[in-house]
């Protein structure tokens, strides 16, 4: 059995393989959905002892507490920022994180221009929202589909994201609870590949008596000013490749 600093180093290692292979494009034969079946299953072992992610649970128990702890909790508890977000590695390649999201929050709807994501909730309930484009409609607008529409927590899935499905996605956090989940990014945001915000708005020519699946949906391009992130230190194992 792999101890926890060695499941997340063989992680982090095979996410970098994977995705430098997909990114490269060099292998014609590479089958896409077999790499990431593959990397999938290993996100699916990750737990938040696996990453030593306390947050929640020095909430319930402050005794004891080291220094970053005690600091990364007073943060949480005394900011107004809705999301916070752990570092744990980056390169060219890809992007490992944690992302926190504060009760009654959100990560607003957004896009991945052109890239792989990977979601596994460590911690908290989350409800997962995500839409597939059908086409642009204009400079302002895209008509989408939902692809996925989805609770989620530590014993969910790792969920997927593709370059062309499930592209446009948001998560917030339910049942009055903090939502913390590991995501990994490829290639990672760049000035090159920075997101854009949208708002869903169900299509007027969509029936009402269709499965949602189905249904229409109008993605406007928005400026959301409410949202922002804050960071906090990671406490897990060290991350050297």
């Amino acid at each position: 059995m792999q101890s926890s600093s060695s499941l997340i180093l063989t992680l982090i290692k095979q996410a970098r393989q994977t995705f430098s292979n997909l990114l490269s494009n060099n292998d014609h034969n590479l089958n896409q959905n077999d790499h990431i079946d593959s990397l999938k299953r290993l996100m699916n072992k990750i737990t938040k002892y696996d990453l030593n992610f306390t947050l929640f649970d020095n909430i319930q128990n402050t005794s004891s507490l080291n220094t970053i702890d005690e600091k990364n909790l007073e943060k949480f508890l005394k900011s107004n920022a809705p999301v916070f977000y752990m570092k744990l590695y980056e390169d060219k390649i890809i992007s490992v994180g944690i992302f926190i999201i504060k009760s009654h929050h959100r990560i607003p709807l957004h896009d991945h221009p052109h890239m792989f994501g990977l979601i596994k909730v460590l911690d908290g309930h989350g409800h997962l929202n995500a839409y597939n484009v059908l086409f642009e409609k204009d400079s302002s607008e895209l008509i989408c589909t939902k692809h996925t529409s989805t609770t989620i927590n530590s014993q969910s899935e790792t969920a997927v994201i593709y370059p062309n499905q499930s592209n446009i996605h948001e998560i917030y956090a339910i049942n009055n609870e903090h939502c913390a989940f590991l995501d990994i990014l490829s290639p990672p945001y760049s000035n090159e590949n920075d997101c854009t915000c949208y708002i869903a708005i169900p299509s007027s020519q969509s029936t009402t008596d269709i499965n949602d699946n189905e249904r229409n949906y109008i993605l406007k391009r928005i400026f959301d000013d409410e949202y922002y992130t804050e960071s906090l230190q990671y406490t897990g194992p060290t991350i050297s490749l």
